[in-house]
């Protein structure tokens, strides 16, 4: 448990390094500028402390969620693990501890850490390419979006939920097809080591 927890924090640092100097890379030529509302200045700058604590933040709670899922591995629900796409969109539950959540909570905090680490990568990707002045595929998303619901905030997150469910849909899959590997099935309905 402690080498993939542990892994985990390394590659995120490293990709946060990445989405950090890749979007530092295409502001300086002049390329592009930060979408995230929360982290840019007015004049479209990455506000670096900030974007480092927010990361720091993330880290923190995606590290020890991580551990409580790993933990309760054996509480997942043998439907999450059939059909993965069952839990992909029921994630909204305010207590993943409470014993009703747990059996969807687990899987969701077990895959969440892939989720993030896929979101890092196609940031690095898509700040280089723009960097590179190489059509990205995040603007024209943004542009199409933007027309609908104008500038700002809402534009912004609408774009992140467009790109995160696919990622999110492949970080289910890989992780439930990661345990049905490492843990073997029995009949009452859950798993066990």
């Amino acid at each position: 448990m402690l080498w993939l927890v542990l892994s985990y924090v390394v590659v995120f640092l490293v990709l946060t390094a990445t989405d950090i100097d890749t979007t530092l890379w295409a502001i300086s030529i002049g390329a592009g500028q930060e979408f995230n509302h929360v982290l840019a200045t007015s004049e479209g700058l990455l506000q670096l402390e900030r974007m480092l604590v927010l990361n720091g933040g993330m880290l923190i709670f995606t590290a020890g969620m991580l551990i409580w899922a790993l933990r309760n591995t054996d509480r997942i629900d043998l439907r999450y693990l059939d059909r993965p796409e069952r839990a992909m969109f029921n994630y909204i539950y305010l207590n993943p501890f409470s014993t009703k959540n747990t059996p969807k909570a687990a899987l969701h905090y077990l895959a969440l850490p892939l989720a993030i680490l896929f979101v890092k990568v196609f940031a690095s990707v898509n700040n280089s390419l723009i960097a590179l002045k190489i059509p990205d595929l995040a603007t024209p998303l943004a542009m199409w979006i933007r027309t609908y619901l104008g500038e700002g905030p809402a534009t912004y997150w609408a774009v992140i939920l467009v790109l995160f469910h696919p990622m999110w849909w492949a970080a289910l899959r890989i992780t439930t097809a990661m345990i049905k590997k490492k843990l073997s099935i029995t009949s009452r309905g859950h798993i066990a080591a």
